[in-house]
């Protein structure tokens, strides 16, 4: 992966970024910046040490399905730009935005910070993000967005797209998990909103259900969950439902 990092050294020697192009790119349409706190440079620059080294050295969860569904990931990866950032607003942790027609993993290390703050085990949850953030990479050289852009291609992408990305950072040893209690409380729930969504007519409406289909809470996000929880229910059936698109 080729990394970015003029905005982590920056905010370490005071420079403003608020004009980058990132914070063009978090939300269609809005400009959206937070103002990194000045307080906390030595933890960011500490974080900043270990998530390089997770890049660098990065295996995937789930090893053997990501290498089955995604034969030349190592390639794909090896040309990756990968964005290390501060001033990404809450819950925008890591994503994948296009820029100069190129697509960039971009990683906000103050939104990483908060998870260490809270007590997770942080080389976990980097791990985890970076794996998310990779299937990304990887299915879209496959699968690319919708180029019609229509509500309901967008909507039904999403659940295909974030469906793979949850499910395969979600877990290490897949195949060891038993799904059943989050299937049981989550997937009729997020399928039906789902199923709702589909049917939406209102533009306005419709946009927001766009957002809300992957943002906010993590079990509230009902595009990617119940894609999620679909393949959870398939579990044994992963390479053929991706080939299947």
């Amino acid at each position: 992966m080729l990394i970015n990092d003029q905005l982590i050294k920056g905010y370490l020697k005071g420079i403003e970024s608020q004009h980058h192009w990132l914070f063009d790119a978090i939300v269609a349409g809005k400009h959206t910046f937070e103002e990194p706190d000045e307080a906390i440079k030595n933890e960011v620059r500490n974080l900043y040490d270990i998530i390089v080294k997770e890049i660098e050295d990065f295996k995937p969860y789930n090893e053997a399905i990501f290498g089955a569904l995604f034969p030349d990931y190592k390639a794909i990866l090896s040309n990756m730009n990968v964005l290390l950032a501060v001033g990404c607003p809450n819950p925008y942790d890591a994503m994948v935005r296009e820029h100069d027609g190129a697509e960039c993993i971009i990683f906000d290390l103050i939104r990483l910070l908060d998870y260490k703050n809270l007590g997770y085990d942080v080389v976990k949850i980097i791990r985890g993000l970076i794996t998310h953030e990779s299937v990304h990479a990887c299915l879209h050289q496959r699968y690319p967005k919708p180029k019609d852009e229509s509500y309901s291609e967008t909507l039904k992408y999403i659940v295909f797209d974030e469906g793979f990305a949850h499910i395969l950072s979600y877990k290490d040893d897949l195949y060891q998990h038993d799904f059943s209690k989050e299937v049981e409380k989550y997937y009729k729930v997020s399928s039906d909103k789902l199923t709702k969504a589909l049917k939406e007519s209102n533009q306005e409406r419709q946009k927001q259900l766009l957002e809300d289909a992957d943002s906010g809470s993590y079990w509230d996000k009902f595009g990617a969950i119940a894609g999620k929880l679909y393949l959870a229910k398939h579990i044994n059936d992963l390479v053929d439902i991706y080939h299947g698109g």
